[in-house]
């Protein structure tokens, strides 16, 4: 015991000694005690600190968890019997990215380069299967693991809340700036799960590894996350990045929402592609044998109303996942006003929202080894109404938002033109 106290304390120490250590020298052995360090600390962070040191102690002294090749394209974790005849969780290999991203993940560890919190709400959801007796791919096991699933991300998403609600009356300082970015990135992860744990719910209940009619909190937690993106919106001095708000000129008119449509319909005979489109996410998969290449961009939901005046920031950010190297495959999204009819993967008159150095809302990502999102895994730009068509009676625009991983996804916002 006393042993597995003090490597659960140097485990969880917040520098790392390897971090100065380029990453293509690591052993694995190496990446995986940087990875468990990594999620432990997140469990911590989110309030899970039972969960942190048993896997801890799961990992260095009863050696039930590993990583691990998925027997399934698409999952990040299994858990059976293993040789001894216990339970035993096999982590995907694919969390070791957490190790090779260690010294940028010091600096913004839920930045857009982390997948550290679906992977921690992954080992809450593996250890309830650790606990049940042989468990299966059933209702008898997954619906008390997919409860805890939904639980547990509500859970988190309310302590973000009361986070946020303590620091925003805080006074104006680098620390509080600073705090409300990491809380705003956890926020942006967490808008990510939903939109995950939701799709899985929904799959689950159809292929019947879930019981239909359950009680789900889902719905709270989406409700919960909006709410925070809303105030967050609204918090003009967050920061002060931007000074005093301008006063705005009077406008003749307007461009107003009059309806959003997503598109992330699949053909029967598309059996290896994922597509789950959500206001402010797109996730696309797409997985072969071993393969699988999967992303999430996140966007700044558009604005009900855009005068001709209006400069308003929009953020873009992705995140990659990718799981094995032997097929290639692309993607990209982007964000760009267009005609009212335009669907995404088609152009007919773009417009382009666009930031510092003529930068543009478009970041392509690529399924294989070493390459980045480019030309980043997140930008800014502007929603520019100056812009935009000059508007008159019965006119129509789009703000589309276009994903393509082999198959195109996305949204259209529509907005008609208001006169004052």
């Amino acid at each position: 015991m006393k042993t597995a106290i003090l490597v659960f304390f140097s485990v969880l120490t917040g520098t790392s000694v390897f971090a100065n250590t380029p990453v293509h020298s690591l052993p694995q052995n190496t990446r995986e005690i940087i990875t468990i360090r990594w999620l432990s600390k997140t469990l911590i962070r989110l309030g899970e600190s039972e969960t942190a040191k048993r896997l801890t102690e799961d990992y260095y002294t009863h050696k039930r968890v590993c990583f691990g090749e998925m027997h399934s394209a698409y999952g990040n974790a299994e858990t059976g019997v293993g040789l001894n005849g216990k339970n035993k969780i096999t982590l995907s290999n694919s969390m070791l990215n957490s190790a090779d991203l260690d010294k940028l993940l010091q600096d913004r560890p839920y930045g857009s380069n982390s997948n550290l919190i679906g992977d921690a709400l992954t080992v809450v959801h593996e250890y309830v299967h650790m606990d049940q007796t042989v468990p299966l791919n059933y209702p008898r096991w997954e619906n008390p693991a997919w409860q805890k699933t939904d639980k547990t991300l509500n859970k988190w998403v309310q302590k973000i809340e009361a986070e946020y609600t303590a620091v925003r009356k805080m006074p104006e300082s680098k620390e509080k700036t600073a705090k409300l970015t990491e809380l705003m990135d956890i926020v942006s992860k967490l808008r990510s799960e939903a939109v995950s744990v939701r799709s899985s719910i929904s799959a689950n209940v159809k292929n019947k590894s879930l019981t239909a009619g359950q009680r789900w909190l889902i719905d709270d937690t989406d409700k919960r996350l909006k709410g925070l993106v809303e105030a967050q919106k609204k918090y003009t001095d967050f920061g002060k990045l931007n000074g005093p708000e301008p006063v705005k000129k009077k406008d003749r008119g307007y461009w107003e929402m009059t309806g959003k449509q997503f598109f992330d319909k699949l053909a029967p005979s598309d059996n290896n592609y994922s597509l789950t489109v959500g206001d402010g996410s797109v996730t696309a998969k797409w997985w072969l044998g071993n393969d699988r290449f999967e992303f999430t961009a996140n966007y700044t939901v558009p604005p009900k109303r855009i005068y001709p005046s209006d400069k308003i920031p929009v953020t873009l950010s992705v995140s990659v996942t990718n799981v094995g190297d032997y097929y290639s495959a692309n993607g990209n999204i982007a964000l760009f006003f267009d005609r009212p009819e335009i669907e995404p993967g088609f152009v007919s008159a773009p417009i382009s929202l666009r930031g510092d150095k003529n930068i543009t809302a478009n970041i392509s990502m690529s399924h294989k080894p070493g390459i980045n999102p480019s030309p980043a895994s997140s930008v800014n730009v502007l929603i520019d109404g100056s812009q935009l068509p000059a508007g008159g009676a019965g006119a129509k625009i789009a703000l589309i938002v276009a994903a393509y991983n082999g198959r195109n996804a996305g949204c259209r916002y529509v907005y008609e033109w208001r006169d004052n």
